[in-house]
């Protein structure tokens, strides 16, 4: 083999080499970490889901929670809010969540080979190929009320709860920042009687709970 020849193969080993990282670094790890980012969210709202569950069983009631007072004449005076209760509630889910969170920390899942090839005719083709990715998330949990007039005289008042996770993503080849906020209905009511525009309270008269939706 002459010096030509080696050079020549040498050449090409290269450009074989630079054609496969483009190909790699260009299709197959973005579509790793998109496959990644859909897991993990999907893992995060089933922890929060199974967490719905829990906080459900402890069946707290609407009037646990909210104390509408009338005056004489019917009409709602305020609705005050058990804002220490409110605040375990929030503070428990949260803990539930993570807690579901801690116990999904690793992902593995399967896609055909043919995904691989950023050709959508051929993503159904090809061996299952095995991925595994992993997370770190931590949960925040807040609380909103609101009120929805029903009626002249009707008022539906509601408790939702919600959360946010930010993840972080651990893929083979990248990290990911991911961010699942998601809410559900704790807590509902129907108040007879016309709720005042400002008026709204709890127990203490230093803590307020915006509870009106305008």
């Amino acid at each position: 083999m002459t010096r030509r020849t080696g050079i020549k193969i040498i050449i090409v080993f290269f450009l074989i080499c630079a054609v496969f990282l483009t190909y790699f670094y260009s299709i197959v790890v973005p579509v790793i970490r998109s496959f990644c980012k859909t897991e993990v969210e999907s893992s995060i709202r089933n922890a929060i889901n199974e967490s719905n569950e829990s906080i459900l069983k402890k069946a707290i009631a609407y009037d646990d929670i909210f104390t509408v007072v009338y005056s004489s004449d019917k009409e709602v005076v305020s609705v005050r809010a058990n804002m220490g209760l409110v605040n375990q509630i929030s503070m428990l889910w949260g803990t539930e969540i993570q807690n579901h969170i801690n116990g999904k920390k690793e992902i593995v899942f399967e896609r055909p080979a043919g995904t691989f090839s950023g050709s959508v005719f051929l993503s159904q083709f090809g061996k299952n190929v095995s991925l595994r990715c992993t997370f770190v998330a931590t949960s925040k949990t807040d609380y909103r009320s609101e009120f929805i007039r029903q009626g002249v005289n009707q008022t539906l008042h509601r408790l939702y709860l919600e959360a946010q996770v930010e993840a972080t993503l651990l893929s083979p080849y990248a990290s990911d920042k991911l961010i699942v906020c998601d809410s559900f209905l704790f807590s509902e009511s129907v108040i007879n009687g016309k709720v005042p525009d400002t008026y709204i309270s709890s127990e203490k008269y230093d803590e307020y709970l915006d509870l009106l939706d305008r």
